[in-house]
């Protein structure tokens, strides 16, 4: 009888640690449009993925558009404190380790323009809106080389007392 009781606790042990696993590896994937919670003096980092709407292509900006083709990728975050303060916060957002299709070798013709709806940052939403251009390459080649490739970066948030 308690082999058996064992065995049940075992499995339910094991079940309820791959769940906590799935959740928490579901939470690190983040969308297009998210809504953040972060607290004080906490640096948040989030992996971004811009990639163009299906049927879209991203082209360098200034050039001729054709019917298919995007300009830019907006991705939009809503970040908020977990808790309320009592006095809002600096809120900070960078990016930093830039790819194209995995690689840095052209990661220079990525623009990213971070854009905050308020400087501080309290218990209500601040709308960060991350909008992704290419700048024109010098070469064909480097375009072909580039073209339908997954933009890859980080974003980094920070809500701190100036």
């Amino acid at each position: 009888m308690f082999k058996k009781m064992f065995a049940v606790l075992v499995i339910a042990l094991l079940l309820s640690g791959t769940v906590l696993a799935f959740s928490y590896w579901d939470n690190l994937q983040q969308q297009q449009a998210e809504e953040l919670n972060i607290g004080n003096g906490v640096t948040l980092e989030l992996a971004a993925v811009a990639v163009a709407p299906v049927g879209k292509v991203l082209v360098p900006t200034g050039v001729v558009m054709k019917a298919n083709d995007v300009a830019s990728i907006v991705l939009t975050y809503n970040v908020k404190l977990d808790e309320a303060a009592l006095t809002a916060l600096d809120l900070d957002v960078i990016a930093s380790n830039i790819e194209i299709g995995g690689l840095t070798d052209n990661a220079a013709l990525v623009n990213i323009d971070i854009s905050l709806a308020a400087s501080t940052v309290n218990a209500s939403n601040v709308l960060v809106t991350v909008t992704v251009t290419l700048t024109e390459p010098a070469t064909v080649l480097i375009y072909d080389a580039i073209k339908n490739q997954p933009i890859t970066f980080d974003l980094t948030f920070t809500a701190s007392i100036a």
